[in-house]
């Protein structure tokens, strides 16, 4: 039925660091360009190019967007177009001219803005940065990249400024050839361990840059903390650009700023002090790309007049939603073969009247709904249109309140997985089957807290053990959790339930409705859920306890 086979191992969650190159080929391949992407894509390469034409201060770009709206995705993308890397034989570039076949006027501007040389230092934020944050953590963490990325040891700044100064006296060779000499292992290797290789890192010192060995040993064994001001690393970013060709661009591509630096004043004037000077100093050559779940506008409106010049060097600012998600899911999982669509038109022409009474909803929001057409019904199956809308909702609030500490807000999850692993579970069904909503709940399953999943698996042991529980309950069960902070949007009455509940278009709403009512009884007489009025509600191992 599928295109694509629906088992194929896709990477859900794209994370900024990964680098292999079969994964790169995929994601590069299958990445899709939304009506969305495409306005933003365009929104950065008109303001990237003219800094070719025009030099600016205003180089820094805010990406914005929550849970599920691709803006890590859209960053890597964006690193790799801008450097043109090369992936199994094929430019990226390259890879993408079919992408803009509608729109030759941006594929345009990315193909010029690729001609020069660029480099791209792409990285997360949290992953790189100390576990200990103070006012210039910020710098410190774009130090330690940028140092990484000269091939300097970043992660420690007193060996970085060692290294830089050496490689200034154009001794570097001649010292890594004297570690290697006097301790048989690489520079890479035992600048690791810097401070337990004294006795082979000072002589080899002294040795390179012909100093006395006091100086070198005074140098070793001085404890105080190296500084570095933001002056002196855009210095050092100034000097290195300036050895490039006039049309080299290096980018900071900084992924999940917005969660890093939070509403912490002293983090926000380092983040703005930086990007300020950034701008200032290199005019054009160096950008600064982050992005974060809020706007750049969102996280400093608080203190806004203190923080106006973070929003001048911010500019460019592209806001994602969540809301193309769908099509995204559309085509890379369940992009139909022809026949495949032919098949589900003569269901829909047969089923629709059915479908329209199965999706009719209580006193649920306007945008919870069925299939629009049989158009809709071929693209969308086996899932339904509410489910895109509503599982986003759930995903986020999830994040918010059940899950067990940083693992499913890293991202861990994504809608895409979701789908995936939900479309496999019905793939041996026929083309009447339906994905009921529960099937979500064992994609975010093991990052939920203890005390939810302590709930559902103590049901799954009922139902084992015929302890006045059947398995039908389990799935209820797990509905009741996925809907719990939602239910402004889709109520959990017992008519609602019914639909979440359908596994098959042509469901007896009657029978399922019995059915259903037994299912809430017996979940209600032992104390899994409770009930308000017509709504019922999944509870928690503390709220049973109440």
């Amino acid at each position: 039925m599928f295109v694509e086979d629906i088992n194929r191992k896709i990477n859900g969650v794209v994370k900024v660091d990964e680098d292999e190159n079969k994964v790169l080929e995929q994601e590069l391949n299958e990445y899709v360009i939304t009506r969305e992407l495409k306005r933003h894509f365009a929104d950065f390469f008109n303001t990237y190019a003219e800094a070719f034409d025009e030099p600016t201060a205003d180089t820094g770009v805010w990406i914005s967007g929550f849970f599920g709206s691709g803006k890590s995705h859209f960053l890597k993308m964006l690193s790799y177009l801008l450097e043109n890397k090369e992936v199994n034989g094929i430019r990226t570039v390259e890879r993408f001219r079919k992408k803009f076949e509608d729109d030759p006027g941006t594929f345009m501007q990315v193909d010029r803005a690729t001609k020069g040389e660029t480099e791209t230092i792409l990285f997360n934020i949290d992953y790189e940065g100390s576990i200990n944050k103070d006012k210039t953590a910020v710098l410190r963490v774009f130090a330690k990249v940028f140092y990484n990325h000269l091939g300097f040891f970043g992660s420690n700044l007193k060996v970085a400024m060692l290294e830089q100064y050496i490689t200034q006296q154009g001794k570097m060779d001649e010292f890594c050839r004297l570690i290697e000499e006097k301790k048989g292992k690489p520079w890479t290797e035992v600048r690791k361990a810097f401070a337990f290789n004294g006795k082979f890192i000072k002589p080899a010192l002294a040795e390179a840059l012909d100093i006395s060995e006091e100086d070198a040993n005074n140098w070793f064994n001085d404890k105080s903390a190296t500084e570095l001001s933001v002056s002196q690393l855009v210095e050092d970013i100034n000097a290195y650009v300036s050895t490039k060709p006039a049309n080299f661009r290096l980018l900071f591509m900084v992924d999940e700023v917005g969660q890093y630096v939070g509403t912490d004043t002293d983090m926000l004037l380092n983040l703005q002090s930086l990007v300020e000077k950034i701008g200032s100093e290199c005019r054009g050559k160096v950008w600064v790309v982050c992005t974060g779940q809020e706007a750049i506008d969102e996280i400093i409106k608080v203190r806004a007049d203190e923080f106006s010049r973070i929003q001048a060097r911010f500019k460019t600012r592209l806001s994602l939603s969540s809301s193309s998600v769908d099509e995204v899911i559309q085509k890379r999982i369940l992009k139909k073969t022809p026949e495949a669509e032919r098949t589900l038109d003569a269901v829909y022409e047969k089923e629709s009247s059915g479908m329209r009474n199965l999706f009719s909803f209580t006193n649920a929001m306007p945008d919870i709904k069925g299939f629009s057409g049989p158009a809709q019904f071929a693209e969308d199956f086996p899932f339904v249109p509410y489910q895109f809308l509503i599982m986003q909702k759930i995903f986020v609030e999830i994040r918010k309140h059940g899950n067990a500490g940083k693992h499913f807000s890293g991202g861990e999850r994504s809608m895409l997985s979701g789908f995936q692993e939900a479309a496999q579970k019905v793939e041996k069904q026929n083309e009447f089957a339906l994905v009921p909503l529960f099937r979500f709940y064992d994609t975010v399953h093991s990052f939920l807290d203890g005390s939810i999943r302590n709930v559902i698996d103590r049901c799954s042991k009922a139902v084992e053990n015929h302890d006045g529980l059947e398995p039908m309950d389990v799935d209820v069960l797990k509905l009741l959790y996925l809907i719990r902070y939602v239910n402004e949007d889709i109520p959990a009455n017992l008519d609602n339930l019914v639909i979440l509940m359908a596994d098959d278009i042509r469901l007896e709403k009657v029978a399922m409705r019995e059915k259903l009512r037994g299912s809430l009884d017996r979940l209600i007489g032992q104390n899994y859920i409770g009930r308000t009025g017509d709504t019922y509600n999944f509870l928690t191992d503390e709220e049973q306890d109440i």
